[in-house]
């Protein structure tokens, strides 16, 4: 009965994770029954991945950021969305085994692939109507971006990035060949995603598993996607050479003054922030330019302007301790462990190094979509390592 349960209870985590891929209704439907056949079934106590000290912290930062808010009602989401942490528990307690990573591997890139398809054509049709009309709101590399089966292009893209992050140096040692055509599809429609943070994260996430894993066993996923990049090149670079031009698309222009609206901010409240949710609501007391209604305001396109905004320093602090744990408990993982479990750590710094590139054009953290995958990718490690990822 027991190994049934825990079983069922991986089939469960393992569905949850990739139902982020599709849809966020779908993932927290699960995410609830996961956790309630959990309570039921009891098959083995939970595993804590050793970030869960900072993420507690963070928590608590939260909690008093909220307390001390001008208007608390408004900033409740991000205390909800404190059972999506839950997530990482899961998957440190059972993603166990490399039976088990292998099937996490292939489902994941199974379903990223699907919404990559999907990503892809969206794209050539969109093209298609830009070629016609040669609107910006109309550009699939602006304004029209595919969302694959995501309501935002963001999301989307943030959440190839991570995919390919974690399966990039595990396709690498694993015999997994016919997956890895679904790595090239990844690939291809985070390129054609458009989203530049999302490319600069699976850069440098590459970058991280090319210092692992030899180039000859990546290539046969590095060099159709080269190739592909290749024929996309002209779209690329004009989408790169927009990041140059001034007056062109006004959150490119508009990030520095975010910068200077986060740091009054913090000047204001340095310790708790404004409050969490709170930034859309001061972000027009705070602006000194003349352009307001071209800017999205929503955020501040940075998790850590963002953070510290909202949070304060104290907040600010505790997500960083967050990052820097998860970081060297991966590059111990990556040295010191034998066999499958050094590639889960390179795969799950990779995805790490990936978030917090992007994280630094794009506030990923508040994606509860990308939230959730990143804390699942992440947690995978732990579980792997099984009794070294306790405290």
């Amino acid at each position: 009965m027991t190994a049934t349960a825990d079983e069922w209870m991986f089939r469960l985590t393992l569905a949850t994770g990739a139902a982020t891929l599709v849809s966020i209704a779908a993932a927290q439907i699960l995410l609830t029954l996961t956790l309630t056949a959990w309570l039921i079934l009891r098959p083995r106590a939970p595993r804590w991945p050793a970030y869960f000290v900072p993420l507690a912290a963070f928590a608590a930062a939260t909690l008093v950021s909220l307390a001390m808010s001008a208007d608390p009602s408004v900033g409740l989401g991000p205390v909800r969305k404190f059972v999506l942490f839950s997530m990482g528990v899961l998957a440190a307690t059972f993603v166990t085994s490399e039976r088990r990573l292998r099937q996490t591997v292939m489902v994941t890139i199974a379903v990223a692939s699907a919404a990559a398809v999907a990503g892809l054509v969206q794209f050539g049709l969109q093209y298609s109507v830009y070629r016609s009309t040669g609107s910006l709101a109309d550009d699939p590399t602006v304004l029209a971006r595919a969302t694959g089966f995501m309501g935002h292009w963001m999301t989307f893209s943030g959440e190839q990035m991570l995919v390919w992050s974690f399966v990039l140096p595990l396709l690498a040692v694993l015999s997994l060949n016919l997956f890895r055509i679904g790595a090239v599809l990844i690939g291809a429609s985070l390129l054609f995603s458009f989203t530049r943070s999302a490319w600069l994260g699976a850069l440098a996430a590459t970058g991280v598993s090319a210092v692992s894993v030899s180039f000859r066993r990546m290539a046969r996923v590095l060099i159709p996607i080269g190739a592909i990049a290749v024929l996309g090149a002209g779209l690329v670079w004009n989408r790169v050479a927009m990041s140059f031009t001034d007056g062109v698309f006004a959150p490119d222009s508009g990030r520095i003054e975010m910068a200077a609206v986060a740091a009054r901010m913090v000047g204001d409240d340095p310790l708790f922030g404004v409050g969490p949710e709170r930034v859309a609501f001061e972000f027009a007391d705070y602006y000194r330019g003349n352009d307001i209604e071209d800017l999205y305001t929503g955020h501040l396109h940075n998790n850590f302007l963002q953070i510290a905004a909202e949070r304060g320093l104290l907040g600010l602090a505790a997500f960083l301790w967050l990052l820097v744990r998860i970081g060297m408990d991966m590059v111990r993982f990556a040295r010191s462990a034998d066999g499958i479990a050094r590639w889960t750590g390179v795969a799950g710094l990779s995805v790490l190094v990936a978030f917090t590139t992007a994280g630094l054009f794009e506030y990923n953290f508040g994606d509860s979509e990308v939230l959730m995958l990143f804390l699942f990718l992440v947690s995978i490690p732990y579980g792997v390592r099984a009794r070294q990822s306790l405290w």
